[in-house]
């Protein structure tokens, strides 16, 4: 398949694919389970997106939201320096995919009349965004949904009756 096929056959399985726009940013750090980016589509939504996340991009992320201020500027802020200057416009980030354990996502620019799109690492593509400002986009499968008192419950009966 030549690549300009398989580039609009990738363009229309995206644009079937129903997304969530992502207004909420959280950062939770767990000496036991690590780094965790959240995403919500508001403050009070029962849905999220979950990643763990390194230190390195867990710091891109903060400092995207004022949390930290390093005395030099991060690797990415080189790179978005250099395409600022080359005349990328950023449009949306797009958190599409989960494979094998791992999610997928894609930067979508355009570079004069033409919109491309790159493949990315979900932290990183947050990351830019929020300097960026632009949106976040969530394909709606891949949030999870908050857990009810009565779930819980009923979740930590089943693991105390499970005998090993």
């Amino acid at each position: 398949m030549n690549l300009g096929k398989k580039k609009r056959k990738e363009e229309k399985r995206m644009s079937n694919m129903e997304f969530i726009e992502v207004k909420e940013v959280i950062l939770e750090s767990d000496p036991e389970r690590g780094n965790m980016v959240i995403l919500k589509e508001s403050p009070d939504a029962e849905r999220y997106f979950l990643m763990f996340v390194g230190d390195a991009e867990f710091a891109a992320i903060a400092k995207e939201k004022g949390i930290i201020r390093p005395k030099r500027p991060l690797t990415h802020d080189l790179y978005l320096s250099i395409l600022e200057r080359s005349n990328v416009q950023f449009l949306r980030v797009e958190i599409n995919d989960l494979k094998e354990d791992t999610f997928y996502a894609n930067v979508v620019f355009k570079i004069g009349d033409e919109e491309h799109r790159v493949d990315s690492r979900p932290s990183d593509s947050v990351a830019l965004a929020l300097n960026r400002k632009i949106p976040i986009f969530v394909r709606k499968d891949l949030f999870r949904r908050k857990l009810s008192e009565e779930e819980i419950k009923d979740y930590e009966e089943i693991v105390k009756s499970v005998k090993f």
